[in-house]
């Protein structure tokens, strides 16, 4: 008896090896980067699962596109990766206003761009907010391979005020 049951789990443990070995990973390593084609200034923001699970990943401050329009950057979580869906949270407001009257905005959205080629490369999650409060993420994979910046950063991050519009 003793050795049936062995057996079940010893067949139960391959079966479940085995599933996690064919199934590729739909998450990657990303830093949170952030553009703002808006004139809302956002306090933060914060990236979130599909499920509403904290990946840990967000950013604070970001400008309005007149002041530049970007944010920080945060340095870095496992997100969803390309056609997965994210749930983005921000808040906006006016520079000066309290905590309480700041608005408290979410979307989901499915994340666009590339998946990185190398396992350790510099991987970006690009936030970009629009008017209307629409937004996009696009995973921007082995930044810096080559040594210079990815075509698919946004001109906001060399100092160039260039607007985009979603789709972009």
């Amino acid at each position: 008896m003793r050795r049936v049951i062995c057996g079940f789990f010893i067949v139960l443990l391959s079966t479940l090896t085995g599933c996690a070995v064919v199934q590729p990973s739909v998450y990657v390593d990303a830093s949170a980067w952030s553009a703002n084609y808006t004139e809302d200034y956002i306090h933060e923001f914060w990236i979130q699962t599909a499920s509403g699970k904290d990946t840990g990943m967000g950013g604070i401050q970001v400008s309005e596109f007149s002041r530049g329009g970007k944010g920080g950057r945060e340095c870095c979580s496992l997100i969803p990766g390309v056609g997965q869906t994210i749930k983005v949270v921000w808040r906006i407001g006016g520079r000066q206003e309290a905590r309480s009257e700041w608005k408290t905005y979410s979307k989901d959205v499915v994340v666009i761009g590339a998946m990185p080629k190398k396992k350790d490369s510099y991987n970006i999650l690009m936030v970009r907010f629009f008017d209307d409060h629409q937004l996009e993420a696009e995973l921007i994979p082995d930044r810096g391979e080559s040594g210079l910046p990815s075509p698919r950063v946004d001109k906001l991050f060399s100092g160039q005020r260039v607007m985009r519009h979603i789709g972009e």
